[in-house]
């Protein structure tokens, strides 16, 4: 009998977490990867000039375990750190005040640790929001309350990078119900970067595993014979696949589109800018949030900081990319001071700007197209938009193992694609 191998098309998180789930107890797997890179938008970028940066910033919670498992499958645990013990710094930029919050909801109970302008009347609004059911915008949730400045709008923006205003209240609660659990809210940083301290490591271990890690090629279309795919029509070459083999699909949407462009899947996307300043830094991460202010977070590593802003379209349409960054560089310069460094308000250091255009799907309380799990007999689908979570790096790890525990059952009615609406594909003569 032919071996089954599964032939994993896209090395960002969900792929890579696809991969080593299908090597487990002995099994084999290819990856493919378009970029000349794996990491999809979880990379760090290796530019000429030395700069090295994430493209943008991410962060886990220990309620993250699916994450933080794939974490410790590659003996990476320990370069995730927690850079905030004593709760998150919030950075008022209309007063020009510090407060430390809790991140635990549970810790709002006391007043030191809630968030500016947060009631004891409040809890009621926080608790209907976290027990949403029926999806609605989080802020018909809210209200008009001085807590959707001070914390729910910048909580929904980081989770959902969706404005409160059209976000789904149901999505959010997903995420804010994790956080009841004990010790479920430490919020986690990769302690040297993304490349080093995440993506390289699986790679490392798919290495010792035997899987072929092959950058730089695309596939262009599927091959399929009846409701099976029987090879997959790369870069420069055709990949036959054996009566066995397995293939999953971990793409953004409008990559499935292309190869699949009967299956539904969401249109709208959201951007998330990221501006990265070289300057000396600190040795230990510090993750800062702002309010009030075009900076959302700032990530302050040892020889560079990052400052991320969500939902990102209207800012970038709206200013000149040098008025942008002068305006952010402004907002975190009384943050850096205050942190120990040597920064001056008109002297703005090196600058890399790194936007993703469509860094996220938009996570709006409309329903969202939603493609079957295992659209064919012998291929499933995995990233981080589908299913109801927020699309995390969590979500694309649990997508990722999702698709190959899918493709380990025989198919059922109703799985995969009806004949009366093919993808677009190759048919084998």
């Amino acid at each position: 009998m032919t071996a089954r191998r599964t032939h994993v098309v896209g090395a960002g998180i969900a792929g890579l977490s696809a991969t080593l789930a299908a090597t487990k107890e002995g099994g084999e797997a290819v990856l493919y990867e378009a970029a000349p890179w794996p990491g999809g938008r979880c990379r760090t970028i290796h530019p000429a000039d030395g700069f090295s940066h994430d493209n943008g910033t991410h962060v886990l919670l220990s309620a993250n375990r699916h994450a933080l498992g794939l974490l410790k499958a590659v003996g990476a645990r320990d370069r995730w750190i927690e850079p905030e013990r004593k709760g998150l710094p919030l950075y008022d930029l209309r007063t020009g005040t510090m407060r430390t919050i809790g991140l635990s909801p549970w810790s709002w109970l006391w007043p030191s640790r809630r968030p500016r302008d947060m009631r004891v009347t409040d809890l009621t609004h926080l608790v209907r929001l976290a027990l949403s059911v029926r999806d609605r915008p989080v802020a018909s949730v809210i209200g008009d309350r001085p807590i959707m400045d001070s914390l729910i709008g910048p909580l929904t923006m980081a989770v959902l990078n969706t404005p409160p205003e059209v976000a789904s209240a149901r999505r959010l609660a997903l995420a804010l119900r994790r956080l009841l659990w004990p010790r479920a809210s430490r919020l986690l940083v990769a302690k040297n970067g993304l490349g080093e301290d995440l993506v390289q490591p699986v790679i490392e271990t798919l290495h010792v595993l035997g899987v072929p890690v092959l950058a730089g090629q695309r596939v262009r279309n599927l091959v399929t014979h009846g409701e099976r795919v029987i090879g997959l029509s790369l870069t420069d070459r055709t990949i036959a696949l054996g009566p066995e083999d397995h293939v999953i699909l971990a793409l953004p949407p409008y990559e499935i589109e292309r190869l699949l462009p009967a299956l539904p899947v969401p249109q709208r996307f959201e951007a998330i800018l990221n501006v990265h300043f070289r300057l000396p830094g600190l040795e230990k991460p510090r993750f800062i949030g702002f309010t009030s202010a075009l900076t959302q977070w700032l990530l302050v590593r040892r020889d560079h900081v990052s400052v991320t802003v969500s939902a990102a379209d209207a800012v970038a349409r709206g200013e000149a990319p040098d008025l942008l960054v002068s305006t952010i560089w402004r907002e975190i310069v009384p943050v850096l001071r205050d942190l120990g460094l040597v920064v001056v308000a008109d002297r703005q250091p090196e600058v890399r700007i790194v936007k993703e255009k469509r860094a996220t799907i938009r996570q709006d309380a409309a329903s969202l197209p939603q493609p079957p799990l295992r659209p064919l007999a012998n291929l499933a689908l995995a990233g981080d938009w589908l299913g109801a979570l927020p699309a995390t790096i969590e979500s694309a790890v649990i997508s990722g193992k999702a698709a190959v525990a899918a493709l380990r059952h025989p198919p059922s009615a109703g799985v995969h694609a009806s004949r009366a609406h093919p993808p677009r594909r190759e048919d084998a003569a």
